[in-house]
């Protein structure tokens, strides 16, 4: 069902013997139960297989009766506990060219930061933001660069785009955003991109962490944990495995 479901058209028995590994007879044999039941429909004519009615009625009913905190409140709330840090989803606002945080799962410390829910903030400040900017299309996100006004909390210009297209190649390369007091005096954020079943750009998760408790942890720990949970969040949204390439 997974190999039906991220399918980009038709597929084939042979197609699917190849990518599991199981032996012809026995993918005829899931194809049909699967057929029978309407999950996949076959094409006679061309000897291949498609999503059928039902797995696309079935996808439906989970998505819209599952409220998005059930989705993602666990998953933010198992990274805040890996190392007692605030770990936060920023939704991208893609009419605006903006995010807001959605979602967030405290810290137990004393000091940690708390960001306002559901305000558009700017996506060029911040690893939550360059997180997201890294996989929109160069055009897109350069139009949102030369649209920002705001200065930063320290008064600081946004960035040219040269220098702000190559830390989004940064970004990329890794697979997480890290910045130091963009946003906010002090604050490390450690941010991974999510993607939703298009496999574009959704928004972002990861962590804010006070400066002088960032320096008793490992950044690559840090990122490991980001990637697992944004990727794992991803996937319940039904983007397929690995991270998107933006277009240009």
């Amino acid at each position: 069902m997974r190999i039906a479901a991220e399918s980009e058209g038709p597929f084939t028995l042979t197609s699917i013997t190849e990518r599991t590994g199981l032996s012809p007879a026995t993918v005829h044999r899931l194809l049909d139960l699967l057929g029978r039941e309407g999950l996949v429909e076959r094409d006679a004519v061309r000897r291949s297989y498609r999503v059928g009615g039902e797995l696309f009625r079935l996808s439906a009913l989970v998505f819209n009766r599952v409220p998005f905190r059930d989705i993602a409140g666990p998953l933010l709330r198992e990274a805040a506990d890996a190392f007692d840090e605030t770990c936060y989803f920023a939704m991208y606002l893609p009419s605006e060219g903006r995010l807001m945080f959605a979602e967030k799962a405290d810290s137990s410390r004393e000091l940690s930061y708390r960001f306002e829910l559901n305000r558009p903030l700017s996506l060029v400040w911040g690893s939550s933001g360059r997180a997201i900017l890294a996989y929109l299309p160069e055009r897109r996100a350069r139009e949102i660069l030369e649209a920002e006004r705001e200065g930063n909390h320290e008064g600081r210009r946004p960035p040219s785009w040269a220098v702000l297209k190559r830390e989004l190649a940064s970004i990329r390369e890794r697979g997480y955003a890290h910045s130091r007091g963009q946003r906010v005096a002090h604050a490390i954020g450690v941010i991974a991109p999510v993607f939703n079943h298009n496999n574009e750009i959704y928004g972002s998760l990861g962590f804010t962490i006070p400066e002088q408790r960032f320096a008793a942890l490992d950044l690559e720990q840090v990122a490991q944990v980001a990637v697992r949970q944004a990727d794992r969040l991803s996937r319940a949204l039904g983007a397929a495995r690995g991270a998107a390439v933006p277009s240009t």
